[in-house]
């Protein structure tokens, strides 16, 4: 991302637990993984730990961190993923999907920050062309501590639909890679000082 900067609806939430495994509604299963363990295809390494039910991104501080799945590939697809907020005190955090990746320096990031808005930018060879949509407010996104956000992609040739906890937000229209393309995890700390993490919870993509 580039770098810019109701307490009933969440309690209910986080009692009935993520709804991803309706969130996506295409009719073939590519990919599912519930990060019981690191062998779903992802890129391992010093700032990423999967484990026991939890996809972590460790973040320093001012820092942004991308994954992209590295075995997986899709034209068309419904992308879900469950991303949880940590408890308590926390720096304004964002948790993303990406999508339409062409490899780790190319692909579209949608995402959302715990004020309460949401992203969609673009990079292209390691650089940021600019935001789709920057910082927009959504009454959708759980903001409080500990609550948890259903992301979600639907794309289509040429374009892609995003939803926030089953709200449709936003539809956009722009160049899809040609061929196969794949798709992944962010996460943004926006904290200049402090280190924070970004947790997701599990992640389907169907077709």
């Amino acid at each position: 991302m580039l770098r810019l900067l109701s307490f009933l609806a969440p309690a209910f939430l986080l009692l009935t637990g993520p709804s991803w495994a309706s969130a996506c509604e295409g009719q073939q299963v590519v990919f599912e993984d519930k990060f019981q363990d690191d062998a779903g295809g992802w890129s391992i390494r010093d700032s990423v730990e999967v484990k026991d039910g939890s996809f972590v991104l460790k973040l320093g501080p001012d820092d942004m961190q991308s994954n992209l799945n590295v075995t997986f590939t899709v034209t068309d697809a419904d992308i879900c993923s469950d991303a949880v907020w940590p408890h308590g005190k926390q720096p304004m955090l964002g948790a993303g999907l990406l999508f339409w990746g062409e490899d780790n320096r190319t692909y579209f990031q949608f995402g959302i920050l715990n004020n309460g808005k949401f992203w969609i930018a673009r990079k292209q060879d390691g650089k940021w062309l600019g935001t789709i949509a920057e910082n927009v407010d959504s009454t959708a996104i759980n903001k409080e501590p500990g609550a948890t956000n259903t992301l979600r992609v639907k794309t289509n040739g040429n374009t892609a639909t995003f939803y926030i906890n089953g709200t449709k937000i936003r539809e956009v229209r722009a160049q899809a890679p040609k061929g196969n393309w794949r798709f992944g995890l962010s996460g943004d700390n926006f904290d200049k000082q402090e280190e924070a993490r970004v947790v997701f919870k599990s992640m389907k993509v169907t077709n």
